[in-house]
């Protein structure tokens, strides 16, 4: 007996260990699919789970829930804009947005002048920003000369698929679905055009992993460093992690998977070092949507 419950308080203190961390039900599965599969080791036990829209978010960080959480930046930004203590303390994803055309050769942004645009979820998100900002840099006018439209990228594939759009801005693995189901093209790669007009690295701080609660630096390091190599994990072997990315995908094909890697940059970046990329990228998200971005971050908003 006393054996068993020796076993049993081991087991709570384990638990009570654990780090939380919630990540966003998508593609970002894949940079996480190494630890979700026990391909990487972590000094530090992790208990991964999902989010699916902004007020669960917003649920699990009042209740306390989760310790580590990944988001796109701007929305990292936008909360702790709203007082939320959430502190960004690496950028994971740095690439992975292109213009795709299907039937329209598309070689000079002005041709867009009079055209119709999809880009996923709504103004605001990633996509729209780049989009916005890039026709902007262009000479053109979005709403007036172009017209934004919105939808979830998997329908936004379908209608290019049933020649009702010609025109997009996809993430990956969406941008190599559209390729292959509707004989689609990628006609530019919007982080070459960031750098184009920012003069910039031919990279967008995208997605990034933030601290939520205060446990010690130690956990959270060890934590980290294991998300870090889950992302290099991704990057050095794309058959395997397309392969294991199946079921967490809705079943999306693990070639479409593998190939979308090839033009698609997970790299663990501690936020200290990138700073003035990341404010260069929220300052035009604000300009794009001041609603979404009504204050800018502090440093202290950057952690590690």
């Amino acid at each position: 007996m006393k054996k068993y419950l020796s076993l049993l308080f081991l087991l709570a203190v384990c638990v009570s260990m654990a780090v939380n961390v919630l990540i966003p039900v998508g593609p970002t599965v894949v940079a996480f699919v190494g630890l979700l599969e026990k391909r990487v080791d972590s000094d530090v036990e992790l208990k991964i789970d999902f989010w699916r829209t902004l007020d669960q978010v917003s649920s699990q960080i009042a209740s306390k829930n989760v310790d580590l959480i990944v988001l796109p930046v701007s929305i990292g930004a936008s909360l702790y804009a709203k007082g939320i203590d959430v502190r960004l303390a690496a950028v994971t994803l740095w690439s992975g947005f292109y213009i795709v055309t299907k039937d329209f050769d598309l070689t000079d942004l002005k041709m867009l002048s009079g055209q119709e645009v999809y880009t996923p979820q709504g103004k605001g998100q990633t996509g729209d920003v780049l989009i916005r900002y890039c026709l902007e840099q262009a000479g053109l006018k979005p709403d007036i000369d172009v017209k934004i439209r919105y939808a979830a990228p998997a329908e936004i594939v379908s209608l290019m698929s049933a020649g009702k759009v010609r025109i997009a801005v996809l993430p990956e693995p969406y941008a190599t679905l559209a390729m292959k189901r509707a004989q689609a093209r990628i006609a530019q790669d919007l982080q070459m055009l960031w750098s184009k007009y920012t003069n910039l690295p031919a990279r967008i701080p995208i997605t990034g992993v933030f601290v939520v609660k205060n446990l010690d630096e130690g956990t959270f390091r060890a934590a980290l460093k294991a998300i870090e190599n889950s992302l290099r994990y991704s990057m050095e072997n794309k058959r395997e992690t397309a392969q294991l990315s199946v079921s967490y995908l809705g079943g999306m094909p693990a070639e479409i998977i593998e190939e979308s890697l090839t033009r698609t940059l997970y790299q663990y970046t501690p936020a200290n070092e990138v700073m003035d990329e990341v404010i260069r990228y929220l300052t035009v998200t604000q300009r794009v949507d001041p609603d979404a971005m009504p204050v800018l971050p502090d440093e202290k908003f950057f952690t590690f």
